[in-house]
This record gives structure tokens, sequence and C-alpha cells, in this order.
């Protein structure tokens, strides 16, 4: 029967990545035009553009068409997300100008408002990489220091009237070869770990699992049909959270500022710890992150048919009426993915995180071998759901001060 529903559960997984991946970002923007972005609100984007860029860009050869975007149009602003994820360019490199200039051998990405003898130098220069970002991130007034980056190692500052050429040089060895998405790994792969692994001690779907284990032995199913009804649910649970991951993932990279998403999304954390905290101090609190009360008595209508697509649907359901439950921690994750990381490595970081979110459940369901010690789990955890709670909250509230204090 699992070898018959693998297929299904495979291609349903396949639909959900096709469903959230940006079409757009594959479509590839002419290599021949020269985009630039900024929002109409800025006072000094245009002349700049007019004045310094464009006739920067004429005088070195590039007479490519340029078109003009004002990102604060939510279609502009997709087009400005895909051709950063086209060139996978980590999000907490940005400024309010944009300019993708086509070099004939790559992309020269222009930041900022760049001093046009800069730019010069940087298209003239036979020693200019594939890709490189030219970046001068002051607003006002005279610039002291531009930046360069080639998608390897750490972006390096120079001050301002430090030759291209020169600057060259260091750019090259600086902070090795270790490509984009390795070079954070320190960083964001043990944030994953641990926010993927506190955040799989989920009350809610902890619940339905133990439900589903100790009412399988009700029924005197053998071991073999509740591991196999078990993975199912599992399953259902890691595709409809992945899913939801990828949406809420799409969404925060539309913002023009990565750094703000990642503190709102950390101050949502700290409000859904306290809420847990409320609910254990004071059980009468109106708000409760729980699963609805009809999503709960449907769940438990579906197990009780022990069947391959009640199962499917009780997964489906658990996964999705749960997510106010543990969502917290999971948004909080998804938006330092998105202020850390590129969008490839992001989806990496996040199907990671799903699968040790899921890791818990697995040992729960091959750990708990017979009758007595499957029910005295469930009953355990229904005496003791409140603590759980209250620690839940705690580490809720304290991971989004860490991450507030320290990582944004």
């Amino acid at each position: 029967m699992i070898k018959r529903l693998l297929p299904s559960l495979l291609l349903l997984f396949t639909i959900l990545i096709a469903s959230f991946t940006p079409v757009h970002a594959q479509e590839t923007e002419p290599v021949d035009t020269v985009h630039v972005f900024f929002s109409a609100g800025c006072a000094d984007c245009w002349p700049y553009t007019q004045d310094v860029l464009l006739p920067a860009l004429t005088a070195n050869g590039i007479t490519a068409a340029s078109e003009i975007h004002d990102y604060t149009i939510p279609a502009e602003r997709q087009r400005m997300s895909a051709m950063i994820d086209a060139i996978e360019l980590p999000r907490s490199i940005a400024d309010s100008l944009y300019a993708f200039i086509p070099t004939g051998k790559g992309t020269l990405v222009v930041l900022g408002h760049v001093p046009g003898n800069l730019i010069d130098q940087a298209l003239q220069s036979p020693e200019l990489p594939e890709k490189m970002i030219l970046w001068q991130p002051k607003m006002h007034g005279e610039p002291d220091e531009y930046k360069l980056w080639a998608w390897k190692g750490e972006v390096q500052t120079y001050p301002i009237d430090t030759p291209i050429e020169e600057a060259f040089k260091t750019l090259k060895g600086a902070g090795g070869a270790l490509p984009v998405g390795l070079a954070n790994l320190p960083e964001l792969l043990p944030a994953v770990l641990v926010t993927g692994l506190l955040d799989s001690v989920n009350p809610c779907a902890f619940a339905v699992i133990l439900l589903l284990i100790a009412f399988l032995f009700t029924l005197r199913q053998s071991r073999g049909r509740i591991l196999k009804l078990g993975l199912v649910y599992i399953a259902m649970i890691f595709i409809v959270y992945f899913g939801i991951g990828l949406g809420i993932f799409r969404a925060v990279r539309l913002s023009s500022d990565p750094h703000f998403v990642a503190r709102a999304g950390s101050w949502l954390l700290i409000g859904l710890g306290v809420i847990n905290l409320l609910e254990y101090f004071f059980p009468k609190f109106p708000i409760k992150l729980h699963m609805p009360s009809f999503a709960g008595e449907r769940t438990q209508q579906l197990i009780k048919q022990a069947t391959l697509p009640a199962t499917i649907a009780a997964g489906f359901l658990v996964g999705l009426c749960t997510f106010p439950c543990s969502g917290g921690i999971y948004v909080s994750i998804i938006t330092l993915l998105n202020a850390k990381t590129t969008y490839s490595w992001g989806l990496v970081y996040l199907f990671l995180y799903n699968l040790i979110f899921v890791l818990p459940l697995i040992v729960i369901l091959f750990g708990l071998g017979n009758r007595l010690v499957a029910k005295r789990w469930a009953s355990w955890e229904r005496e003791h759901t409140l603590q759980i709670r209250l620690w839940y909250g705690l580490v809720m509230v304290v991971m989004g001060a860490a991450m507030l204090l320290w990582v944004i």
C-alpha cells in the first residue's frame, strides 16, 4: 500500500513546489537591456540615473536599451525580486537604487549612488568579474567609501578614492572562495537546526499522532500498518508546512526592507510566546493558540476511520490548522533566511528546517512499540499540555529577543 501511495505523495509535493516557484524568475530578462529600479519617492534617484549613471554607461560603449522601473509598483517589485533571485543576490545586500548592467561576459550591479568615475573604472577594467556588486550606500552628502562583492567571501569596503584596479587585487582573495550560501553556513545552519527542533515540540501535532497510535492499537492494527499510516500522516504535515513556508518566503522577499521584515518576525515570535504564557498563568484568557475545536473534532473522526484516505486528510488538516499553534518560530526563521541568504539557499534551509520539524514525530512513531506505552504517552501529553505550553512560550520569547539583539 505504501508503495502505491508514495508516487501520489511525491506528485503532490512536486505540485506544491511548482506552484510557489516564481515562474518569472526562470524567464531571464534580455541580456541587452539595462534595468534600473528605484522608488518614485526618492528625490535624488532619477537625477542620479539621468545625469550620472546612464551617461557613464553610454561613455563606456553600453548602448543597450534602458528600462526605468518604480519598485513601489507591485508588478515592478516582483520583477526586481526575480532579477535579484536570478543572480543569487543575498537580501542583506540592498539599497534604494538597483541597476542591472550587462557587461558582455556577465552582470554588473550598481547599488546606490555610485560616482561616475568608479563606474567608468569598473567597466573599463579587464579584471571585472563575471558578476560583481558596486555599492555606494551613502544617500546624501559626499560619499567617503564604496563596497565591492563578487559572490565570494565578505563584502569589502574601500575609501572612495581607492582605484577600482587596486580594490580588485584585494577583492580576489577576500574571504577565500566560499560561494554564497556556504559563506553564511556557520551562522544560519545552527539557527535552522535549533529552531526546527524547538518548533517540533508542537503540542497540537504531538497530541494527534499520540491519539492516532493509541487508537490504532485499540483497534488491534498490526505494527506494520501503524507505521504506514503514521508515516503518511507525518508526510502530509511535512508537505503542508513546507508549502506554507514557501508561500511566506516568497511573500517576504517582495519587501524592500528585509531587516524590517526580520524584526517584525521576531516581534511576532515574542507576541505569540507571550500568548502561550498568558494561557498558562490565566487559563481563561480569551486568545488561545490551539487547533480550532471544529478541526480537532474532524481530525478525531478521520483518525477513527483508520483508513489511508482518512489519514491523509487528518495530516493535511492538522498541518494546516496547527500552524497558528506553532507557526511563530517558523515565520521568524523564514524572515531571517530572507534577510541573510539567497532564494535558492533559503529553499535548502527551509527544506532542512521541515525535516527537523517532523523528526520528533518520526521518533515517537517508531519508539512507541506497544499499546501500554502508547496509551501512557497519550495520557501524559494530555496531563502536561499546559506545562509544555509554558516552556514553549518561554522559548519563543527568548528566541525572539535573541534574534532582535544579536542576529538582525
